[in-house]
């Protein structure tokens, strides 16, 4: 039991956490979809989230890179090489960040086209595209900070940070900010600085 121990609290807290998550973003969908009765916003929110769904998966990867390297080196040079090694991957996922969010920016006007043909909502997804392209800024230390604080094992205070974040969302998701599509991507961004911090 001794060892089976920190493995099911460990995995309970990332279970809580991805709860939270998915309650989070489930909640966003159902804002964008509940809208208006044409359509028009959640064709734009699925837009807007594919889009962005391209430079997470960027971030995803620093998470994980972050993950396995802080506690390799951390075994094999002690607290200060973990520190070392953490720190390059914050500054890696700071420049990824920036570049993902110039790049996004840039392109925008022709990747929104290929998603719709449709004139009004390629109208809806201009702002929230927008606000999505600077959380990639926001996103690239936060994912490295979470993939450090999986690999150093730190569960619970992760499962804590998310439960923060998610707060802030829902919180703005429920103000009269959430009743728009682009208050909808701005309680996201409220998500991603509460990680940030």
């Amino acid at each position: 039991w001794k060892d089976l121990k920190p493995l099911l609290q460990g995995g309970l807290a990332m279970l809580a956490r991805q709860a939270t998550l998915n309650v989070a973003f489930l909640t966003a969908t159902r804002r964008a979809q509940s809208m208006d009765p044409t359509g028009v916003a959640a064709a734009a929110y699925g837009i807007t989230m594919q889009i962005y769904s391209v430079g997470v998966v960027a971030h995803l990867a620093i998470q994980g890179t972050a993950a396995a390297l802080v506690p390799s080196a951390k075994a094999a040079g002690g607290d200060d090489a973990a520190r070392n090694v953490a720190d390059r991957i914050f500054l890696w996922g700071t420049i990824v960040g920036f570049l993902l969010a110039g790049t996004q920016l840039a392109l925008l006007p022709k990747l929104v086209p290929l998603f719709s043909t449709l004139p009004e909502v390629q109208e809806a997804v201009k702002y929230p595209a927008l606000i999505s392209s600077f959380l990639h800024i926001l996103n690239g230390p936060v994912f490295a900070g979470e993939g450090t604080m999986l690999g150093l094992s730190r569960f619970k205070a992760l499962a804590s940070l998310t439960a923060l974040g998610v707060s802030a969302m829902v919180a703005g998701l429920m103000s009269p900010l959430g009743k728009r599509l682009d208050g909808i991507l701005l309680s996201l961004a409220a998500f991603c600085a509460a990680q940030a911090i």
